[in-house]
């Protein structure tokens, strides 16, 4: 069966444009046009990824990206008129995967979706994603990553991660103890529709270490190494 999109943008021509070229690549395409519409799309029907405004009446892009981030792992491209770096920054601290400026082609907006959809079904651990899907589980330390099923767990109990979070954290599990850089981490699953910078993946970890860390502020799983990067831990934590 086709992915399913959920369409949350205010403008209606716009909304149609995209909804109209997402259905003709395939996808199966909905649209809601505010922020509280898109909440209770996403909890009644599920969609596998969300294209999200930020500019929303009744409850503003932001709001529902938190909302959607913390109760589920469905990803998110945020599209925005906002292009300045910081904005940028605080979409990613809500948790979404992608960051698309307008005025933006449709075809790299169908791209990124693209990507972001093979990150959430295709083995993780290495750009292109050349792992087997049967592979064994990872294990490092408290970790347990599935990547078959992409699924991840600390100490015996299931985290939610999207996708990118997922691939983030595959890429360091693999090697516990190993320190990768900012550039190391974002090439592990950029492709050429992702638009990434290394600041992005300090948002990231952070995202990430409030769903792994019993302490986001004391790390002892996913660790910084100062004036390098980041590592996950391989002993016992």
């Amino acid at each position: 069966m086709s992915a399913s999109v959920l369409i949350v943008e205010d403008e209606p021509e716009l909304n149609r444009m995209i909804s109209d070229f997402l259905a003709a690549r395939g996808y199966r395409a909905s649209s809601v046009f505010d922020g509280p519409a898109a909440l209770r799309a996403v909890f009644e029907h599920p969609p596998d990824i969300v294209v999200l405004d930020l500019n929303l009446p009744a409850l503003g892009g932001l709001e529902v990206a938190r909302t959607i981030t913390s109760e589920t792992d469905i990803p998110i491209i945020v599209t925005t008129a906002r292009g300045e770096e910081e904005d940028r920054l605080e979409g990613f601290r809500s948790g979404v995967d992608d960051y698309l400026v307008k005025p933006f082609s449709l075809p790299e907006l169908a791209a990124r979706i693209e990507a972001i959809l093979r990150r959430a079904t295709r083995p993780t651990g290495t750009r292109g994603g050349d792992e087997l899907a049967d592979g064994p589980p990872v294990v490092a330390g408290p970790l347990r990553l599935d990547q078959a099923r992409r699924e991840a767990f600390v100490h015996g109990k299931p985290v939610s991660l999207t996708a990118v979070q997922f691939a983030i954290l595959m890429r360091m599990a693999r090697s516990p103890g190993r320190v990768f850089t900012r550039l190391q981490l974002l090439e592990s699953f950029q492709d050429h529709a992702f638009d990434g910078y290394e600041r992005t993946i300090d948002v990231h970890i952070k995202n990430i270490r409030r769903r792994i860390e019993a302490d986001p502020h004391h790390p002892r799983i996913l660790e910084t190494v100062r004036g390098v990067g980041y590592r996950v831990v391989g002993g016992r934590t």
